[in-house]
């Protein structure tokens, strides 16, 4: 047997041992670094969300440095994870660094975690939507077939745009009438068409990675929806992006994403003394008991060490 013939026959028993629908996992290290602006309050509060596990993604390793205690907390509402840490005094810097396994998203079995799926957000409202959700949905006689003429819709009909403002607070009615938005837009509006059918859908959000990795200034964010006894990825706006992958993020997440939280009127862990949180991707701070926004910058840097 020749050479060429040896390695020929090699990849064809590995792609026939190699589990159907399985996707090979990349990975990366993901370093986050917060600091904290000099202050004259009394008490600071920092809360930074930490990456999460779940059927795609898996923490490896996680090294944290502070300048004091802290505590790592968890939600009991969406149970996502938190750095939490109390200071006298800013001017100071919090980091921590993660080795980051992370697979492609396939629909599978799955079940809602909580009946909070399908109740309505501060910005993500029902009852406005209730007729164009009965609209989409007529004739369809499946639950599958209705979250898929509402994805489809929002795909049609909205544009990718971050121009003026109004976007990226994930406001389903700035959504529905301006038609464009960004990508927390986006799935704000789809997630009110689908709760209006009793479909159960769960929000997250994390950083976006790219090809070869470096500084993230932004966000990324995506649904789960639950339906008929199987949980489905969806990205309508990397599929307004484009198009030729708009089948593919109907039930499907690439791994070029790292997950860092779940759903959107947060209360986080421990409770803060402000509003719950439309969502969370960075820092969030409170100076003596009150949101300090100003407070607190949070820089992302990821480097991609496997594909």
């Amino acid at each position: 047997m020749t050479s060429r013939r040896k390695i020929l026959l090699s990849i064809l028993v590995i792609l026939t041992l190699w589990p159907p629908g399985l996707s090979q996992a990349a990975e990366y290290f993901l370093k986050a670094r917060v600091f904290l602006n000099d202050t004259r309050a009394r008490l600071i509060e920092v809360w930074i969300p930490l990456p999460l596990e779940d059927e795609s993604q898996e923490v490896l390793s996680l090294s944290i440095k502070a300048p004091g205690p802290f505590l790592i907390l968890e939600d009991p509402e969406y149970r996502n994870r938190y750095l939490y840490l109390t200071l006298e005094e800013g001017g100071v810097e919090i980091s921590y660094e993660a080795r980051i396994r992370r697979r492609e998203f396939q629909p599978g079995p799955g079940t809602p975690p909580s009946s909070r799926l399908l109740l309505p957000d501060r910005l993500v409202p029902l009852e406005p939507f209730r007729n164009l959700a009965q609209e989409l949905a007529r004739g369809k006689n499946s639950d599958l077939a209705r979250l898929k003429a509402f994805y489809d819709f929002v795909v049609r009909n909205l544009r990718y745009d971050k121009s003026g403002t109004g976007w990226g607070r994930g406001d389903a009615l700035f959504a529905c009438s301006a038609r464009r938005g960004n990508c927390t837009d986006f799935h704000s509006l789809l997630m009110a068409l689908a709760r209006v059918v009793n479909i159960p859908v769960l929000f997250e959000i994390g950083l976006p990675v790219p090809p070869q990795g470096g500084e993230i200034g932004g966000y990324h964010c995506w649904l789960k929806a639950y339906v008929e006894g199987k949980v489905w990825g969806l990205d309508a706006s990397e599929a307004a992006k484009n198009p030729a992958k708009r089948v593919y993020f109907f039930g499907h997440l690439d791994e070029r994403r790292i997950l860092l939280a779940r759903g959107r009127d947060l209360l986080l862990a421990p409770a803060q003394h402000g509003e719950r949180l439309n969502f969370i991707y960075q820092a969030y701070a409170e100076a003596d008991l009150r949101p300090a926004p100003a407070l607190v910058r949070t820089a992302y840097q990821i480097n991609v060490l496997a594909n």
